[in-house]
């Protein structure tokens, strides 16, 4: 028996039992709490195999809830190489957004850390350049550069190099 129910302007779906026809309703069988492996393996297959984008759309939907519902399950089946491709078709863009999203971070935050980097090493060459004048002491640019003397003798000799 298939129940709809509208709560608050979403419908959920409740199965119960297993009656449902296999062949003709995967997606709803891969939607109950107790889908089993095959269920889920042909509805990822039937899936994956879709080409409009409303319809990868809802059948991503589906993936969604019958994840939630059936995550032992999930796990058991995405260990089999075919259904990893499957998984992975069915969620391309999906994923090929989120790495987009991540190279870009990764980008920004490469040339955040950089000019960090640049403007610190800037600011310790002025301080060598101040002691190296003799307009500044060795202690005080060590102390402005946040290193102890010796350290900061190791930096300038490095700077000499």
């Amino acid at each position: 028996m298939i129940v709809l129910q509208n709560i608050h302007s979403s419908v959920i779906l409740t199965l119960k039992g297993t009656e449902l026809n296999s062949k003709n309703h995967e997606s709803l069988k891969a939607l109950s709490k107790s889908a089993q492996t095959d269920d889920i393996q042909r509805f990822t297959e039937l899936a994956s195999a879709f080409t409009e984008p409303g319809d990868k759309e809802k059948a991503d939907a589906v993936l969604q809830v019958s994840v939630a519902a059936n995550r032992k399950n999930y796990d058991k089946v995405r260990r089999t190489s075919d259904m990893c491709e499957a998984l992975r078709e069915l969620m391309k863009e999906e994923i090929e957004e989120e790495l987009k999203k991540n190279r870009e971070q990764a980008i920004q935050q490469g040339l955040q850390q950089g000019l960090q980097q640049g403007l610190e090493q800037g600011r310790i060459n002025q301080l060598i350049d101040l002691v190296k004048q003799n307009l500044l002491s060795i202690e005080t640019a060590a102390q402005c550069a946040k290193m102890t003397v010796d350290e900061f003798q190791i930096v300038m000799k490095k700077q000499n190099n």
